[in-house]
């Protein structure tokens, strides 16, 4: 699981010693494309059972196949789209089914959160839907099989971007309907959501044997971060970007790292691999326990559990 190519200025922690993971399960959402697919192949090769969760079936058959070639490994593709939650829904539904094991939710999927506002199936802001709403709906409806598989772990791709939501969440308005609807702040609001988020089901987790983290896996060359310099105006600054991004195979190294090391640190938040001092607005205690039952309600968890 050594990383690939990559800048070598922007080194990436990773396993002195790659565990075998034979028997193990481990689910990978995004894993059709950039970090997620890398992740899912490097699981793949230490012998993990692998369940690529993609949107686009097709895709998510393609990278099937690809690790299939490259490692002699089968993974299986499940259905899931974060925008939509009764898909979140049925993708837990058929893990359940099929699996009677689950030893690592890798959350990797995410949109970057750029043009107008959008929203969801169920009606929520794009961004925080995506990024936040779907994760955290599949987290919880899986987690019960976490638990019968602990030791085991909940793995949150986060950002340094969280550092951005100067003031922090607004409750009063999460779904941004209020004034005009910034692409950036979004998307900086939906990374702090996670890093709150992980570290309020880590206090709820404690004991159970499922850890719970949340991590930043560097600035990364993915399809998502090219998707940000189509416009002819800016098309000439990628090639320079360029220069200070690492690869998604680095990029896989170091949240894996994350995945399968011993017990996190206290902050539970990590950037290329290694731990990382949260500020004082996603070490929030209060806005993490807010944001919980915001989330309950939205996802109809609260319903559920009554």
């Amino acid at each position: 699981m050594s990383p690939q190519g990559g800048n070598r200025l922007q080194r990436v922690e990773v396993l002195a010693e790659v565990p075998d993971l034979s028997g193990r399960v481990a689910l990978v959402t995004g894993a059709s494309d950039g970090v997620g697919r890398s992740v899912a192949r490097q699981l793949a090769e230490a012998g993990a059972v692998t369940l690529i969760a993609a949107r686009d079936l097709a895709k998510g058959a393609r990278v099937r196949d690809e690790i299939r070639n490259a490692t002699g490994k089968d993974t299986v593709v499940v259905e899931l789209d974060l925008a939509d939650l009764a898909s979140v829904r049925k993708a837990a539904a058929t893990v359940l089914e099929r699996w009677d094991r689950l030893d690592l939710l890798a959350c990797v999927a995410g949109i970057s959160g750029h043009g107008a506002r959008t929203e969801t199936a169920d009606g929520f802001e794009m961004t925080f839907g995506v990024n936040h709403l779907g994760p955290a709906l599949l987290a919880r409806l899986l987690e019960d099989r976490l638990r019968a598989s602990a030791p085991s772990r909940i793995l949150f791709v986060a950002s340094e971007a969280h550092r951005r939501a100067k003031g922090g969440l607004d409750f009063d308005d999460l779904m941004m309907t209020k004034g005009r609807f910034r692409s950036n702040l979004a998307y900086n609001r939906s990374k702090l959501a996670n890093i709150l988020y992980a570290r309020e089901y880590a206090r709820r987790l404690e004991g159970s044997g499922v850890d719970v983290v949340a991590a930043h896996p560097g600035a990364v060359d993915t399809p998502m971060v090219r998707a940000l310099f189509d416009h002819p105006v800016v098309r000439d600054l990628y090639p320079l970007l360029r220069r200070g991004l690492i690869s998604p195979d680095d990029a896989a190294a170091g949240l894996l790292r994350v995945a399968l090391a011993p017990p996190p640190a206290s902050d539970r938040y990590y950037e290329r691999g290694r731990p990382v001092t949260l500020g004082s607005t996603a070490r929030d205690d209060g806005a993490g326990r807010r944001l919980w039952s915001v989330t309950e309600e939205l996802t109809g968890l609260s319903a559920r559990h009554q």
